[in-house]
């Protein structure tokens, strides 16, 4: 019997924020970006900073992985297997994993060498993030658990929704207003699109650690669940062998 599974979200959410804020610390010391929010993954494209921002949201997109096949394993024996809430839950268990494979995407391919994966990687893990967030809302309310815990979950994903809209729009417009020669690590207060870039940066810092703090809402459901692991060995008879 395997106890402590709660440990899995909240390595998630430590491993995830510690990472952003020594990537973050690297990257202003060594003047590889400027110090007013940069977006994230501009504190982890260079070298040294890229190879702790690898390394680490590599272990972040697996525990995200395994928290969210905890989660699902969790309600399927909550539910009884209900079939109403048995496609909720394999939905949300599939956009999960989408997601934590968006995250293992933005920290393999930085945005200065394969851009269009790392983006692909972003809007996966954003995107199909939010999704779960819902989707993990919806089968909260079916299931009648705590009012207070399903209002949390449901404004966190609300406000998530309003933060990746932020983003996006502020990138669209910081990206039509900068110049051909603007160093896009290295924001100027005087470029043109500076406000919109820093609304941007603003508003995925927000919305990835409300989306990381999501997690923490499974703990103490995780607290009261164990799990066990069993080996079956088929032996050979003495005598037996493998025929030709």
């Amino acid at each position: 019997m395997c106890n402590g599974l709660h440990i899995f979200p909240i390595c998630v959410v430590l491993v995830s924020l510690t990472t952003f804020c020594v990537t973050y610390i690297l990257s202003v010391w060594r003047k590889d970006v400027n110090p007013v929010l940069p977006y994230i993954s501009d504190t982890g494209t260079t070298p040294y900073e890229s190879c702790l921002f690898s390394f680490f949201l590599n272990l972040s997109a697996i525990g995200a992985f395994c928290t969210m096949y905890i989660r699902y394993r969790w309600v399927r024996l909550v539910s009884h297997e209900e079939r109403s809430l048995r496609c909720y839950n394999i939905l949300g268990l599939l956009l999960g994993w989408l997601s934590a494979l968006g995250l293992g995407l933005v920290a393999n391919f930085q945005e200065t060498n394969l851009k269009g994966v790392h983006m692909t990687g972003a809007a996966m893990t954003i995107g199909c993030g939010i999704l779960y967030m819902y989707l993990q809302t919806v089968l909260s309310y079916k299931m009648a658990d705590t009012l207070s815990l399903s209002r949390v979950r449901l404004l966190m994903a609300i406000f998530c929704t309003l933060t990746a809209t932020s983003f996006l729009i502020a990138t669209v417009v910081a990206k039509s207003l900068r110049s051909s020669t603007t160093d896009t690590l290295h924001w100027e207060t005087s470029e043109k699109g500076y406000a919109a870039h820093v609304t941007a940066a603003v508003s995925e810092w927000l919305t990835c650690i409300v989306f990381l703090l999501f997690f923490t809402t499974f703990v103490q459901d995780f607290k009261r669940t164990t799990a066990s692991l069993s080996f079956h060995i088929n032996t050979i008879a003495e005598g037996e062998g493998i025929k030709v």
